[in-house]
């Protein structure tokens, strides 16, 4: 005979200490299994965007700047392809913690059509130029004397900004920036350099010149150069120019 619902509450209440055990290490199993889960996902994201902490390898025999000759490449959104037939050089050293990330749905600062390049080393370390060119642009994208900052949050732009205790200046976008034209419609972006440009607008520049150090002015956490290759204002993914680095090791 089927038990009617008035047995079946009287034989839960019955047994509710045994139930609430049982609830209880499944809370706990369930917490657990979820923050593996969030390790595993957050590892595999993290791996995917190349936004992970810099690598503690060593390549001691890599040489300083390598100079290329020529590369084909094609902007982001185009089709057509182009040839840089000219020699340029990896603008520094360190490790690419960053790559290019296109989500045209995200929240601002999480699309990236750039490469972050970070030296591991505390040192000073150049950023260089490119190739052969003019500088077309020198910023500095700087606001001094104020205590308000930006964090990432839920609001509708995706920023939130607060106010701090403390005198702070405060950094936003490239920091101290140079822009730099090439041949054939190319150009190129140094952001978050360390100081004021030792460049001027319509100064003639050689590839492999120093223009900069490594620095992380602007909206950064660390420091590192963030890279950029454009052509007539489209962006272009830098690993057309550097097909053989990869996003785990380069340089020193």
């Amino acid at each position: 005979m089927a038990a009617t619902p008035l047995q079946l509450i009287y034989g839960v209440y019955q047994n509710r200490d045994t139930i609430k055990r049982i609830a209880k290490w499944l809370a706990i199993l369930a917490g657990i299994i979820g923050i593996v889960l969030y390790i595993i996902i957050a590892t595999i994201i993290a791996t995917l965007q190349g936004n992970g902490r810099v690598s503690g390898n060593t390549r001691p025999d890599t040489a300083e700047f390598t100079e290329f000759q020529k590369f084909s490449y094609k902007t982001i959104n185009g089709e057509k392809w182009y040839e840089f037939a000219h020699p340029y050089f990896f603008p520094t050293l360190g490790v690419l913690t960053q790559g290019v990330i296109l989500d045209t749905s995200a929240k601002v600062g999480l699309k990236h059509i750039a490469w972050d390049i970070a030296d591991r080393k505390d040192r000073t370390i150049e950023v260089k130029s490119f190739s052969d060119g003019t500088v077309v642009a020198v910023n500095t994208n700087i606001l001094y004397n104020t205590t308000r900052r930006w964090k990432f949050c839920d609001s509708p732009t995706g920023i939130c900004w607060y106010e701090v205790k403390e005198k702070a200046d405060v950094q936003y976008a490239c920091g101290y920036e140079i822009v730099i034209q090439h041949p054939d419609s190319l150009t190129t972006q140094y952001c978050h350099l360390a100081s004021v440009p030792i460049v001027q607008i319509g100064d003639p520049v050689s590839g492999g010149q120093i223009i900069g150090y490594q620095g992380s002015t602007g909206w950064a956490t660390g420091k590192h150069l963030h890279f950029a290759l454009w052509r007539n204002g489209q962006p272009i993914d830098p690993s057309y120019a550097f097909t053989q680095t990869s996003l785990s090791d380069w340089g020193e």
